[in-house]
């Protein structure tokens, strides 16, 4: 059994496979930074974890862990590690995936864990997904950071991590002989392991509507959790400089026509100040009231007239280089 799943609070071993856990407050061949694989000092912390990456007869090690809280749908995340290769390895690989899932996993096996077995448990699992690489993943003295960024589905609250591919799909690379790329053990300190948010992943020329920008009636202030949402669409146009956003207020079925294209033109335009506050351009920026012209329900209810009191936007490219 592996240690990780008794010493390590929240991390598990989802295979049969032995991942190790490495501590410098243990006085076992499991120590920091001296152990039975080598000798490396944490990257971050006083601890890390350690598993096969290549191995004879595709034996595999990996590691899971629940995330804080479950993936938002349609938002962008960065999954980050660091990786050292231990002196003890017989060579090196180019192969690191990862894989998130609805639960844990549990599978009864010591070998690499393919697409098909994923598919066939009862989780839900996202496809695997690789970590970039130019080069093999050789360093023995200092930590490679590896990461990619991923746009969740909505029901990930699992992490799990480690070489997904058979030995003969994997790019391994004999230290010694280089024409050896069977057999031989690459072994992998791991550390430092975190899931970032980056926001939400917008399209261009889609209309959406700004997440809890409902008004209250016959209001156009922005409520906090208003000003968080339009920081998310601050931070995607500030990484996209040559997009360009459109901003449309509406209203619900209440007042004269007259007064709802003056309210929901107000609604637009404390959204596009807002942004332009945060730093935005204001040629970047163009807003309109539409009143109560444009519902999105029309059932005649209080919750229908909230839906309707919204903020809408659409993202569009520049048509020329001179935004």
């Amino acid at each position: 059994m592996s240690n990780l799943n008794r010493d390590a609070a929240y991390w598990s071993a989802p295979t049969l496979g032995t991942t190790d856990y490495f501590n410098q407050c243990s006085r076992t061949k499991l120590g920091v930074p001296m152990n039975f694989k080598g000798k490396q000092e944490p990257y971050e912390g006083a601890a890390y974890a350690g598993l096969y990456l290549f191995a004879p007869k595709d034996y595999r090690e990996y590691i899971q862990v629940p995330l804080t809280e479950t993936l938002q749908k349609g938002s962008r995340y960065r999954l980050t590690l660091f990786l050292s290769l231990s002196e003890k390895s017989d060579g090196a690989v180019m192969d690191m995936g990862a894989v998130l899932s609805d639960r844990p996993l549990s599978i009864y096996t010591k070998k690499e864990l393919s697409q098909s077995q994923l598919i066939a448990t009862s989780a839900q699992t996202t496809h695997i997904k690789q970590f970039p690489v130019s080069n093999y993943y050789q360093d023995k003295q200092k930590w490679m950071e590896l990461s990619f960024d991923l746009v969740a589905k909505g029901f990930e609250n699992h992490l799990i991590l480690g070489n997904f591919k058979s030995n003969a799909g994997t790019a391994y690379i004999d230290s010694k002989d280089p024409s050896n790329n069977k057999e031989g053990y690459a072994y992998y300190y791991l550390d430092d392991i975190s899931l970032v948010y980056l926001g939400p992943e917008y399209k261009t020329n889609e209309v959406y509507v700004l997440n809890h920008v409902n008004f209250n009636f016959d209001r156009f202030d922005l409520q906090p959790k208003a000003k968080q949402s339009l920081r998310d669409v601050y931070n995607y146009l500030q990484q996209n400089p040559d997009l360009k956003v459109a901003i449309s207020g509406h209203t619900d079925d209440l007042g004269s026509s007259e007064y709802n294209n003056v309210l929901s033109r107000e609604r637009a335009s404390s959204v596009a100040n807002y942004l332009i506050t945060l730093g935005l351009h204001k040629n970047r920026i163009s807003y309109q009231g539409y009143g109560d012209s444009k519902p999105l329900d029309t059932t005649l209810t209080e919750e229908a007239r909230r839906k309707n009191r919204r903020v809408e936007f659409v993202m569009t490219e520049f048509e020329d280089d001179n935004p």
